[in-house]
Parts: structure tokens; C-alpha cells; sequence
């Protein structure tokens, strides 16, 4: 292998300098094809639809409030994917996993998806029935949920935000040194790289990342108590919120190997993104793929065998009854498919093969959060006592008009143009941490092979 010290772009068996990713990642941001800003255009334009369509239904009031559940399933999906994605970043930091340098600013990047959840929630927590005679997690607490689940929502999106530019910070120090820009000498905030600096940085970033994992958790339940499960008379659940986590730890992952998909494919990150990261990534998506059958199996297993009248109602509505092809989906995707695809070798042990799985692993995500918050919602205008909630008595589904459509197409475009104009302010690979692991790693001759030989770090 030789080193790579200029001129094209390296392949994907050759290794790069540390100076060569310094200039290559630096002048990223500035590189942008015309195809780039028809894609952010489009995605801009379907995100204003959306935002206009949520506007208008939250001006219209909360009747039927089953039309609600698809929005909240749109935010909580983006809650369980690009939110959960820096939870990766942080993991693999603590664990000084060195497979995840190349994974960290695309799953950092996620963060900018609280600043399309975040309003989502908000007005949908204005249309929440009243909660006397609900079963819920506050107890009584005077303006509960609204204000404390408004107040966790916007402390998460700062808290990822806060995360994704505390990392960035040598990187502006250094487009200013490289590129002279003017915004990396602003963001830098005078950034020269001493010892006391690293220091300050590094457990910034790991105190800033416990945060924001310990409030990802306690949102968790409160966004499956007040928007799903306290909707829903006689569900009570102790297992459903470890659901919910775990599954979207898992779907944290696969948004971050599809990203990492595409930036390989079209952003020209091949000689950064290689078999290692993809390889490694893959064995936490199988661990949490049997996680997922786990919970999905407790959380059937206790009311199959209580089968009091609600327990049955319960389980017709979520999983035997009108939402039944959503539940075999999601089951499908997540868990079914991964399962037998992540353990034969020449799928895992690829760069493709985990893409493709992740892809699977999304879809299905997307699936079962409609599943949830479409089924919670659709009952949320019931009494808490009502006797339609018996077998064979439950509301007829409620099919997403065209305003719903257009909320739930216009979040994940709104996603897609931050997540894009966010690769314009820093670069979707993070410079110094590029550079610290190729200055820990060699790649040493090995029989008729090479083998990367990494340096243990202080």
C-alpha cells in the first residue's frame, strides 16, 4: 500500500495521510455540485408544504384526534432515528470503539432532525384529550404532560446540537487555518489546539453525550406514556418503553449506516468509510435485532396470558386486529430479516450487505411507529372507562388524508435539507478525529493479507 500525499483522489486500497484528509476534509463544505442544490431546493420546498399543512391542522383543533396519530408517528420516527443516531457516536466514544471515527459526524449530524421533531411534538401535545381518569407516569403533577415533556423535547435538540458543535470546533479552527474561511474563524472561538484545550474538549463531549443519552431515555418513556399508552384504556406496560428504546438504538444505527451508505456512494468518502466501520457496525444491529424479538415477545407474552377483556382489546387493536399487517411488518424487518441475513458472513462481513439491512431495519421502523401512535391516537377520543374498548368494538381505522400526508412527506424532507445544509457548515467526516486515527494506525504485511495494527491510546 502506499501513502497517498496528493493529486486524485485515493481508491479504496489506498491508505491517506493525515495532511492529505486535513485538505480533503477542509475544502468538503465548499465543494458542491449543482445536483447538491436542486436536492436541498426540492427538499426545502416539500419541507415548507409540510409546515403549512401542520399549521393549518393544528389551527383546525384536535377533532378527530385519530388524525393526529400519524403526525406523532412521523416525529417519533424521526426521534427514533437521526435522534437516536449521536447515542451511536457517544457509545462508540466511551467504548473507544476505534471502528466508529468514520461513523461519528453522520450520526452527530442526526441531531438536526430535533429541529423538526421538536415543533412536531409540541403542537401535537397541545391536542392530547383530557387526562383526568388516565392512568399516566405524572400523577396528578399541575401541567403535566405538556409543559415537562415540551421542556425534555427542546432540552434534547439542544443538547444535540450542543454536542454536534462542540465536536466541530477544531475542525472550524482548522478550515480557518486551511481555507481562511470566515466562518471557521467564528465558530473556532479562538481554538489553537493546547493540551488544556483537548482536555476541556474531550470531556465536554463525553459529559455533553451522557446527557443527552440519560435524556433520550427519560423522553422515551414519557413519549410512549403520555402519546401512546396513557391514550389507551387498560394498557399498562412495563416492558413497552425498553421497547421503544431498544428499537430505536437499533434504528439509530442502521440511519447512520445509510447515511454513511450514501456518503460513500456520492460524497466521495471511500477512502475514509471502509469494510472495517460498516463490519463492526453490523454485530450491534444483530445484537439489538434479537432485542427487539425480546421485548416484542414480553410485551405480548403478559396480556396473551392475563387475557382480562382490556388485555384482548389491547391486543387487537396493537397487534391481531386492524393493524396487524403493520405489527407482521415491522416484526419482518425488524428482527426476521436482519436475523437471518446479519449472521451469514458474506453478508455481514461486507460494506453492502449492512447497508441493504439497515435499509430493511428503517422501513420497518417507519412501519411500527405508525403502528403505535395511528392505533394510540385512534382511541385517544374514548373514555377512559369505555366499554367499546372490548373485544370486537373498536373504532374503525382511520385512513391519513392529504394534510397528514403532507406533514409526514414534508418532516422528512424538512430532515433531509437541514441534514444537507448542515454538510455545507462542517464536513460530514469529522477532520480531527480522521486524522488522530490514521496517526494510531498502520496497516503491517500478514501472510498473503494486511492487518491493521492500531496503537492503544493513553
Amino acid at each position: 500500500m502506499a501513502l497517498h500525499s496528493g493529486g486524485a483522489a485515493p481508491t479504496d486500497v489506498v491508505r491517506v495521510t493525515p495532511e492529505y484528509a486535513a485538505q480533503d476534509l477542509s475544502s468538503r463544505p465548499s465543494r458542491s455540485s449543482g445536483l447538491f442544490w436542486i436536492a436541498l431546493l426540492i427538499l426545502a420546498v416539500v419541507g415548507v408544504i409540510g409546515l403549512v399543512a401542520l399549521v393549518r391542522e393544528g389551527a383546525a383543533g384536535p377533532e378527530p384526534r385519530a388524525r393526529w396519530g400519524y403526525i406523532v408517528a412521523i416525529a417519533a420516527f424521526i426521534f427514533s432515528t437521526f435522534q437516536a443516531a449521536p447515542a451511536l457516536a457517544f457509545m462508540t466514544r466511551l467504548a473507544k470503539g476505534f471502528w466508529g471515527i468514520s461513523l461519528r459526524r453522520a450520526a452527530e449530524l442526526g441531531a438536526v432532525g430535533g429541529l423538526v421533531s421538536t415543533p412536531i411534538f409540541l403542537v401535537a401535545l397541545r391536542q392530547l384529550p383530557t387526562w383526568e381518569g388516565r392512568r399516566s407516569v405524572w400523577f396528578g403533577w399541575p401541567n403535566a404532560p405538556q409543559f415537562y415533556d415540551g421542556l425534555f423535547f427542546i432540552t434534547l435538540a439542544v443538547l444535540g446540537l450542543a454536542i454536534l458543535y462542540v465536536s466541530c470546533i477544531p475542525d472550524f479552527a482548522a478550515m480557518r487555518y486551511l481555507r481562511g474561511r470566515g466562518l471557521g474563524r467564528a465558530l473556532s472561538l479562538g481554538w489553537t489546539g493546547t493540551q488544556k484545550q483537548w482536555t476541556v474538549l474531550s470531556a465536554g463531549i463525553v459529559v455533553l453525550g451522557g446527557l443527552y443519552l440519560m435524556t433520550y431515555a427519560v423522553l422515551t418513556v414519557f413519549l410512549v406514556s403520555d402519546m401512546a399508552m396513557s391514550l389507551v384504556p387498560g394498557w399498562g406496560s412495563s416492558v413497552f418503553a425498553p421497547y421503544h428504546g431498544v428499537s430505536s438504538l437499533q434504528a439509530g444505527i442502521a440511519t447512520t449506516l445509510l447515511i454513511a451508505g450514501v456518503l460513500r456512494a456520492s460524497g466521495g468518502m471511500r477512502p475514509y468509510l471502509r469494510l472495517d466501520s460498516f463490519w463492526s457496525a453490523a454485530k450491534p444491529l444483530l445484537a439489538t435485532s434479537l432485542l427487539f424479538f425480546y421485548f416484542t415477545w414480553m410485551e405480548l407474552m403478559i396480556p396473551w396470558y392475563g387475557k382480562t377483556p382490556r388485555e384482548q382489546a389491547m391486543l387487537e387493536l396493537m397487534m391481531f386486529g386492524p393493524y396487524m399487517w403493520m405489527f407482521i411488518t415491522a416484526f419482518v424487518c425488524c428482527f426476521v430479516l436482519p436475523f437471518l441475513l446479519l449472521i451469514w458472513n458474506p453478508i455481514r462481513v461486507s460494506i453492502r450487505g449492512p447497508i441493504f439491512v439497515a435499509a430493511i431495519i428503517a422501513f420497518g421502523i417507519f412501519i411500527d411507529r405508525m403502528r403505535i401512535y395511528a392505533a394510540s391516537w385512534l382511541v385517544s377520543g374514548l373514555p377512559p372507562n369505555p366499554p367499546e374498548m372490548e373485544p370486537g368494538h373498536l373504532p374503525p381505522v382511520y385512513v391519513p388524508a392529504l394534510p397528514e400526508i403532507l406533514v409526514i412527506v414534508g418532516a422528512l424532507a424538512a430532515v433531509g435539507a437541514l441534514y444537507l445544509l448542515a454538510t455545507r457548515l462542517v464536513p460530514a467526516m469529522s477532520m480531527w478525529e480522521t486524522q488522530y486515527g490514521l496517526l494510531l494506525k498502520v496497516e503491517e504485511p500478514f501472510m498473503r493479507t494486511e492487518i491493521a495494527v492500531v496503537a492503544k491510546p493513553r
